[in-house]
């Protein structure tokens, strides 16, 4: 039972918006660590699928697993709400089509973030399927995320540890930046002095769903014209559309074919 496991000081937030094929894998591979997040926290933009309906089916296994639901502007005002609900003072972002597969994932990644100290850190991504396209291309982001480190810090929200004094600090995520409001956040918080680290082991499982609805190539060209636009025209002159909430039961199908 949950509540026979340790408990770790931390509050996970999860933005989701028609995620009602995800959301189950990942709040059920949290209840199933071998330690638990204080708090989980998922805040739905008012989904038209049965995305709540999963949610609260696992607040069976999970009792203090909180769902609100806010009206959809940007999945930024959706994180900056969860944690607003929450009191750890270690938070984690998620995001609803990712696993913590094994059972001592949170296990780990925590004692790394108490051991390393940072102000805000992620887990390398690893593919949720085994198809040797989405290795190359999750690993392709890892290098570029640890080689531009040093001159031009960068993440995703895949998974993003941040503590909650830093995010206090620099007032949490732009709520008005449509894309690229994690790198915003990661750029702006070392811009500020703030440590960012980059941990090697564990992984966190991801759906390479995007890279294969819209094709990897393609995908790759879209974010490098983004990334262009932002160094050029600064984080809210973006024209780039990020499709958050429009996946079906074919990308879930397509997640857990070989996972």
């Amino acid at each position: 039972m949950p509540a026979d496991k340790p408990i770790i000081d931390l509050a996970i937030i999860i933005p989701t918006l028609n995620e009602e094929h995800f959301i189950g894998y990942l709040l059920d591979s949290i209840a199933h660590q071998s330690v638990l997040p204080k708090e989980v926290v998922v805040v739905d933009a008012y989904s038209r699928d049965k995305t709540v309906a999963e949610i609260r089916k696992r607040q069976k296994i999970l009792p203090w697993l909180k769902v609100f639901r806010i009206p959809r502007y940007t999945i930024s005002r959706q994180r900056n709400f969860g944690v607003s609900q929450t009191i750890a003072p270690h938070l984690l972002f998620l995001d609803a089509d990712t696993e913590v597969r094994g059972k001592d994932i949170l296990k780990r990644y925590f004692e790394k973030i108490l051991k390393k100290k940072p102000d805000l850190a992620i887990a390398t991504n690893k593919p949720s399927t085994e198809h040797w396209k989405d290795e190359v291309y999750f690993r392709a982001m890892d290098w570029v995320f640890k080689i531009s480190k040093p001159v031009w810090p960068m993440a995703t929200c895949m998974n993003m540890y941040m503590k909650r004094k830093a995010f206090e600090a620099i007032g949490g995520f732009e709520d008005d930046i449509a894309v690229g409001e994690d790198l915003e956040i990661v750029h702006r918080l070392v811009k500020r002095g703030g440590k960012y680290s980059i941990i090697s082991d564990p992984k966190i499982h991801t759906s390479p769903r995007r890279f294969e609805r819209e094709g990897r190539i393609r995908f790759a060209l879209k974010s490098a014209k983004s990334f262009i636009r932002i160094v050029r025209k600064g984080w809210r002159n973006n024209p780039i559309e990020y499709e958050f909430g429009h996946f079906n039961e074919q990308d879930q199908q397509r997640q857990h074919l070989k996972s």
